[in-house]
């Protein structure tokens, strides 16, 4: 089971206690929920479109999905769960290529690094991060796997 987010709308502003956001939830190629949360502590909510019930989503992400832990509290992977996941990564998607307008960004020993243009040309500060750490991964005109790398550096940190 595919499942994807399509037409995001995202509000920082509108986000207290969860993430503020409407988007369509599609499921190996087809629509199956709209979903929304308004941001205020409550959980989502999913209008049912497609074939595929919450219930049955839920049971084969617990079956598909290993359990997500905090401390010591531990829950099987559901919906939730699962959207959750994929706005983080449509939002800080977003985060990372509007850095990347600005700011060169590389990879480093498992980090990403970001070096602010300050209208310079991206290759001489290339350049320059290169001549003190060749083993820099350049995200910037990367391919789509080394953007994927560096959006789960950001996600997770490791």
């Amino acid at each position: 089971m595919k499942i994807e987010l399509k037409n995001v709308h995202y509000s920082a502003a509108l986000s207290q206690e969860t993430a503020a956001y409407a988007a369509e939830i599609w499921i190996d190629g087809e629509l199956a929920f709209h979903a929304r949360n308004e941001g205020t502590g409550g959980a989502d909510f999913y209008h049912r479109i497609g074939r595929w019930t919450e219930a049955e989503v839920d049971a084969w992400l617990k079956a598909n999905r290993p359990p997500r832990a905090l401390d010591d509290f531990t829950c099987d992977h559901d919906l939730e769960l699962e959207v959750n996941d994929l706005l983080a990564r449509v939002v800080e998607g977003r985060r990372l290529k509007r850095l990347l307008r600005t700011n060169l960004i590389t990879i480093e020993k498992s980090q990403i690094l970001h070096y602010p243009l300050r209208k310079r040309p991206l290759a001489i500060v290339a350049r320059a991060v290169r001549a003190t750490n060749p083993e820099a991964v350049i995200v910037n005109d990367a391919g789509e796997d080394v953007l994927s790398r560096a959006l789960d550096l950001l996600l997770t940190g490791r």
